[in-house]
C-alpha cells in the first residue's frame, strides 16, 4: 500500500515537472516553410548519395524578424521518414554544431523567403526500400525562435511541410 502511494506520488510529480518544464510554442503567424525537389513536392530517388532539397522559409508577418538562419542551416530541419505502405518510421539526427550559432540571428523583411538546401542521404533513404521500390513521406519540421527589429524575443514557432520520394526497380540483393 505505502509503496503503490509513493509510486503514484512520483507520477504526480514527475509529470507536473513534465509539463512545466516543456517549451510554449504559440501559434505560428511569422513563417511557414516548404520543400521540393527541383521545384517539385516528389522527389525521386535513383540509388543517388544525396536528394538536395530546397528548403524555403518564407515571413508572413507584416514585418521584416531576425531568425538564427546559421544555425537552422547547420541542425535543422528535423525530419521524418515515413513509408506510405508499411508506416516504417525514421527519425533523422539532427547535426551537432556550436551554440554560438543561435547567437548569430539574419534579418529576414517582411513577405520575403530565404532558402536553404538539405541533402537527404542515400544512407538514409535506401532502408525503405521494398519489393525494388521506395515510397516515402519526408516530413520537415523547422522550429526556431523569432526575434523582433530590436532583437527582443517574440518566441519560438514551429512550422511543417512535406515531400514524396519515390523510385523503383532497386534490386535489393545489390545494395
Amino acid at each position: 500500500m505505502q509503496y503503490s502511494l509513493l509510486l503514484s506520488l512520483c507520477t504526480l510529480l514527475y509529470t507536473a515537472i513534465s509539463i512545466a518544464e516543456r517549451p510554449k510554442i504559440a501559434e505560428n503567424d511569422f513563417f511557414t516553410i516548404s520543400v521540393s525537389c527541383n521545384g517539385q513536392r516528389e522527389c525521386i530517388y535513383n540509388g543517388q548519395s544525396e536528394i538536395p532539397v530546397v528548403v524555403s522559409l518564407r515571413n508572413i508577418y507584416s514585418k521584416g524578424f531576425y531568425i538564427s538562419l546559421g544555425y537552422i542551416k547547420k541542425t535543422e530541419p528535423s525530419v521524418k521518414l515515413t513509408d506510405r505502405d508499411n508506416k516504417k518510421i525514421m527519425l533523422l539526427k539532427p547535426n551537432l554544431v556550436s551554440w554560438d550559432l543561435k547567437k548569430r540571428i539574419v534579418y529576414i523583411p517582411e513577405r520575403k523567403n530565404v532558402e536553404f538546401t538539405w541533402a537527404l542521404l542515400d544512407r538514409d533513404i535506401s532502408p525503405f526500400i521494398n519489393d525494388g521500390a521506395i515510397n516515402v513521406d519526408a516530413d520537415f519540421k523547422i522550429r526556431t525562435k523569432i526575434y523582433d527589429i530590436e532583437e527582443n524575443e517574440m518566441g519560438e514557432f514551429i512550422s511543417l511541410s512535406k515531400i514524396i520520394i519515390k523510385g523503383s526497380d532497386f534490386n535489393e540483393n545489390k545494395r
